[in-house]
């Protein structure tokens, strides 16, 4: 994405200035007046995107100094990284939250190759997952749509599902994001429904397969009901927990962000934000929630879509967009 509207804050921001320079040892190329700006960036979507502090030299370039600091596009007032500058020259990285440093395979997570190459789909009709046109140009051209009848048996269960396998890897963190929109005419009904599943698998090293390997409720999902989202954690005795809420609205589109450090141990953690705003509680120092989310060292996967409860009898439909995975350091 790129910035869409920009602010200059202008002001003789002189401490930080004199500090940055007794702490160098570049006195003779400091500015020749300690009159320092501080600029303001914003995301497309209206979220803070970058601030920063800077100074105009004698030929009229524009010169970082100070400190800068850039936020997530996906998670409103996020920040993602601060670094301080001198004379130009970046002398301190103080915070680096995630970057992607290695390539998961998430290619088409769009759906703008106009297909569903790249990833897994677990419908029971040929029509249970197909691509319909966007409703908004900023998404593309293609959106998911997902359509569950009852009686509609995948894998045991009424689902209808999109599966990106080999995306939650043992003792790594990974950041995940998708769109999704619940349609007005969306039936409720009073049975549990997931919208998405991060699913545990059997550890084939140790020679398990899906014959043999024991029923797991999956460690992370979000259970949908009555326009209201449910973040569920299931530790490693299977005991559920409810960790967060979020509202949406139906006929709009909603936004999903989590980074998640997969553990067998209680290093492991999820953070999730919904459309801007933390969903995991705030625990004192961030908003993550610590505990063992791995039965195995194989890995999850990620399930997107409705898996609901066999007693559910109506035919509802979600829709899915922009999907992403991103391995952190």
């Amino acid at each position: 994405m790129t910035f869409s509207r920009e602010r200059i804050v202008r002001g003789a921001l002189y401490i930080a200035w004199l500090c940055l320079a007794a702490c160098s040892e570049k006195r003779g190329t400091e500015p020749s007046s300690p009159l320092l700006e501080e600029t303001v960036e914003y995301w497309s979507n209206g979220y803070l995107r970058s601030v920063y502090q800077h100074y105009t030299n004698a030929r009229g370039h524009t010169v970082l100094h100070g400190s800068y600091r850039t936020y997530s596009e996906r998670a409103q007032n996020l920040l993602w990284s601060e670094r301080t500058f001198f004379n130009g020259q970046a002398i301190a990285l103080r915070y680096e939250r995630c970057g992607p440093t290695e390539d998961l395979p998430i290619a088409n997570g769009d759906f703008e190759l106009g297909d569903f190459t790249a990833w897994r789909l677990e419908g029971a009709r040929s029509t249970s997952i197909q691509l319909v046109p966007s409703d908004d140009p900023q998404r593309g051209l293609h959106s998911a749509k997902l359509t569950l009848h009852s009686g509609d048996i995948v894998r045991n269960g009424n689902r209808v599902e999109l599966v990106r396998a080999d995306s939650g890897r043992y003792q790594r963190t990974h950041i995940y994001g998708w769109s999704f929109k619940i349609p007005i005419d969306y039936v409720e009904e009073p049975y549990w429904q997931a919208l998405c599943q991060f699913h545990s698998q059997p550890d084939f090293a140790a020679g398990e397969d899906w014959n043999t390997y024991p029923e797991h409720k999956p460690p992370i999902s979000i259970l949908y009901g009555q326009s209201r989202c449910r973040l569920i954690y299931h530790d490693a005795e299977q005991v559920q927990h409810e960790i967060g809420a979020f509202t949406i609205e139906k006929g709009a589109w909603s936004s999903v962000f989590f980074q998640i450090g997969w553990s067998m141990n209680g290093d492991g953690y999820i953070e999730m934000y919904a459309d801007g705003q933390p969903v995991t509680a705030f625990n004192g120092t961030d908003y993550k929630s610590y505990g063992s989310n791995m039965y195995n060292e194989t890995g999850n996967y990620l399930k997107i879509g409705l898996y609901r409860d066999k007693q559910a009898e109506a035919i509802n439909s979600v829709y899915v967009d922009n999907a992403y995975i991103e391995a952190c350091p």
